[in-house]
């Protein structure tokens, strides 16, 4: 190695820790990953000290080796230093400090709990009840597969409104924008309540409940599926199914084109025979079939499954698990559109994680004309200011935002008891 080189290099390599340290300083706390990284980097500049230190001594350049040996204390200073940022407790943000619950306001306490994606839902959700009998029969070694949804294609292109309505109407659907995407996401009755798991994901994994599995369902607008659909397939055309182990399953993500809409299928299960995919397929042609032999809304509300309507008044609940919010939607805007939250610290009016609460709870809800039926709008959130068991009170909006155009318009407000927490 010459000389000039190894200068560089040694250069390079104090440089490195040196400029972590400044980020080490400064760094946001919210990023709980960077102490990890730095740590790993520093180990691997520890190693090629070590390592050049060896080669230039092999080559009888002492001068250059116990420059390298003197990196090594400052590389296990920087490693002692991650070590104990890692195991340092989360600090917290004070954003509650000297804030009093306010007085004379009455506050709702969310009931404590969120959903557990392993507990079966009711007999109202037959598509969770097609994917669990398809488990209980052992799958072979064949992954290929025939699957198509032409019943949805013909919707899209025929009825694409009553579509809408029928999707956003129907308590299984999530239909929501996320990074600019407008998708549908399937939820499945966890216990005897729909509800959306984080991400859409329901899962199985321990074999004293069943079969072990995770999967998710969804359909995309306008046709562009997400990066973790990796597999663009073939409508209607037996193909082998591209897999992958993991969590000691076997995975396959598939995307498959009904119109310009794209279908989206997740599976994790023991067999390569794509069981739950091909019941799922099934199991939503099965649905809008029975939409397409009678398209009229008429018909659509006798296809929805009980308590998807309901009559009364306008609500909103929340429940929560340390900081971790759901929140549980009955609302009619009257016409076609989408709800979403917004909060606010009561005594300082002060908007409450403002940048991903809309993000987070945006949903296009059912509507009718008759004020008393009540749609299904229910997703989870979080509330980044304040600290775990430091309690303040907050005002939650929901809001509504028509497709036509019109001004947003609130629905609901309800004051609630809180507690931040970001993890």
């Amino acid at each position: 190695m010459a000389k000039h080189e190894t200068k560089l290099l040694g250069l390079l390599l104090l440089a490195t820790p040196l400029s972590g340290i400044l980020f080490m300083m400064s760094y946001p706390w919210s990023l709980r990953w960077v102490p990890h990284v730095f740590g790993i980097a520093c180990v691997m500049g520890l190693l090629a000290f070590l390592v050049f230190s060896i080669v230039a001594f092999s080559r009888k350049n002492r001068s250059h080796g116990c420059a390298f040996l003197a990196g090594l204390p400052l590389a296990l200073v920087l490693i002692f230093i991650a070590a104990l940022t890692i195991a340092a407790p989360y600090p917290r943000d004070r954003f509650n400090d000297g804030l009093k619950l306010p007085e004379g306001v009455q506050l709702a306490v969310p009931e404590f709990g969120l959903p557990d994606p392993y507990v079966p839902g009711g007999s109202a959700d037959t598509f969770q009840a097609a994917v669990r009998k398809a488990l209980a029969i052992p799958g072979g070694d064949d992954s290929a597969l025939a699957v198509a949804v032409p019943s949805l294609e013909r919707l899209r292109k025929d009825q694409p409104a009553l579509l809408d309505r029928y999707l956003a109407a129907h308590p299984a659907w999530r239909v929501c924008e996320e990074q600019g995407t407008r998708l549908a996401r399937r939820r499945w009755v966890i216990g005897e309540q729909w509800q959306m798991s984080p991400q859409g994901f329901y899962c199985q994994f321990f074999e004293t409940d069943g079969p072990c599995f995770q999967t998710r369902t969804t359909i995309h607008f306008p046709g562009k599926p997400s990066k973790s659909i990796a597999h663009q397939f073939p409508a209607d055309t037996l193909t082998p199914v591209k897999l992958k182990p993991a969590n000691q399953l076997w995975e396959s993500a598939i995307a498959v084109a009904a119109g310009d809409l794209v279908i989206g299928q997740f599976e994790q299960s023991s067999a390569k025979e794509r069981r739950i995919t091909r019941a799922a397929f099934a199991e939503l042609e099965r649905e809008f079939a029975a939409l397409v032999a009678q398209p009229t809304w008429d018909n659509a509300q006798k296809l929805l499954p009980p308590h998807a309507i309901i009559r009364g008044e306008s609500s909103l609940e929340l429940s929560d698990e340390y900081g971790t919010y759901r929140a549980r939607i009955r609302c009619n805007p009257g016409t076609p559109g989408r709800v979403y939250l917004k909060a606010f610290e009561i005594t300082r009016s002060y908007p409450l994680s403002a940048d991903s609460l809309k993000i987070e709870t945006n949903e296009w809800v059912g509507w009718s004309n008759d004020p008393q039926d009540q749609f299904l709008s229910e997703t989870h959130f979080m509330i980044h200011e304040g600290d775990l068991g430091k309690s303040y009170g907050a005002r939650f909006e929901v809001w509504f935002q028509p497709d036509g155009g019109a001004p947003e318009r609130k629905l609901i407000e309800r004051n609630f008891k809180i507690e931040g927490g970001d993890y």
